[in-house]
């Protein structure tokens, strides 16, 4: 791709997202392309966006407290916060108590209770994710891992689409247009890993949707991004969890898209390499060469080649 073509489609993108940025409720009405149809994209409710903010007011406050259990009853897991809290549960009173407070003492959580001998080599970087949320043994992406996307979405994403991607994070009742039901099949699996892709590096003015959504190009490498999609994609149709069976056992309903962009054939890609080019050209500190699409070996990431040799990967 040319520069002056770039610098063309950037001014073009620009102005548009002036004129879309210029209005949240505008953008809130703002309707997502899959499958190159526009469709509505799946939030949750008004009533279920106050709904969850007050649920984690309350998980807030059993922190402070000590106390142990779950807000949505699932012992000993907390759907709010994938960690399970009860440390002691008193038979005689039927209460427990998280370890946060003073009279636990040790002040060791049951998700320290699940931890046995520490994990050998780059698998200790992921221990601490591992102990309480599901575990996928194979791939619905070729070349990335959901493990290491679970990982990197546990520790940027939850806050606006929650927990488990149902879009019921403690920031979603503040923002308009509120954060995407990344669980919704009938709008996911029309959604190919190129869009996800993009919207997730470059943020959603990168595809003329709300700012609301950050760019993450310059907080994740694109091995990550990856890995990221695959988690997104094993959670597809998956309801929210009503006993732990539930949440450690996901099932998703995606099928790998025909010729669709994957972690491990993207370098191949020109579709990929455009996409990139357009993202990283005008991206803050990137300057000079781009080597946004390269990775850094360790601390858990592999390259594509090594992942699909480690992570197999289901059709």
């Amino acid at each position: 791709m040319k520069n002056a073509k770039l610098r063309i489609g950037l001014i073009a993108m620009a102005s548009l997202g002036m004129m879309w940025g210029s209005s949240a409720t505008f953008a809130a009405e703002l309707r997502c392309i899959a499958g190159g149809q526009k469709v509505e994209c799946p939030t949750i409710t008004e009533a279920e966006a106050k709904a969850a903010d007050k649920a984690f007011e309350k998980e807030a406050s059993d922190f402070a407290a000590g106390k142990g259990g779950s807000t949505y009853g699932i012992k000993p897991f907390d759907y709010l916060t994938g960690v399970g809290k009860a440390a002691d549960y008193n038979k005689v009173t039927h209460t427990t108590d998280s370890g946060y407070s003073s009279s636990a003492g040790s002040a060791h959580t049951e998700l320290w209770n699940r931890v046995k001998d520490p994990a050998k080599g780059q698998a200790v970087y992921d221990q601490w994710v591992n102990n309480f949320s599901p575990t996928f043994g194979k791939s619905l992406v070729e070349g990335a891992d959901p493990n290491q996307g679970k990982m990197w979405y546990y520790s940027y994403c939850i806050a606006c689409h929650g927990w488990t991607m149902h879009g019921d994070g403690p920031n979603a009742v503040d923002l308009n247009p509120r954060p995407r039901t990344l669980t919704r099949g009938v709008y996911m699996q029309k959604k190919t890993n190129l869009e996800l892709f993009n919207v997730i590096k470059g943020g959603g003015e990168s595809v003329q949707l709300s700012s609301c959504m950050p760019s993450w190009g310059n907080v994740l490498q694109d091995q990550d991004i990856w890995n990221v999609i695959a988690f997104v994609r094993g959670m597809q149709d998956v309801s929210p969890p009503k006993t732990l069976a539930e949440y450690l056992n996901p099932k998703s309903t995606f099928k790998p898209i025909k010729g669709d962009v994957d972690a491990l054939n993207a370098s191949k890609s020109q579709d990929f390499a455009d996409m990139n080019e357009l993202l990283e050209s005008d991206m803050p500190g990137r300057g000079g060469d781009i080597v946004g699409s390269g990775y850094v070996l360790g601390g858990g990431r592999d390259a594509p080649k090594e992942v699909a040799k480690e992570v197999k990967y289901k059709e």
